[in-house]
């Protein structure tokens, strides 16, 4: 059960880093959400950000349902 804990842990933390990444790059590229859209690059660079964490979370299921005998 540790081991899950713990990467259900990692997995969350790669999300909130993911997202937080995303927020400083969009302040970094002086880019204001409220006052002009998105563009692409702007979109494939957040999934690239947040695509890992939601990767772990589906490891942690894979993991977790391993552990409690669903195969």
């Amino acid at each position: 059960m540790a081991s899950t804990r713990k990467s259900l842990f990692i997995a969350l933390a790669l999300l909130a880093g993911g997202v937080l990444a995303f927020f400083a790059f969009l302040y970094v590229r002086g880019i204001d959400p409220d006052e002009q859209r998105l563009g692409v690059l702007e979109w494939v660079v957040g999934g690239m950000l947040i695509a890992p964490g939601f990767g772990q979370l589906i490891k942690w299921r894979k993991l977790r349902d391993a552990e409690r005998g669903k195969t």
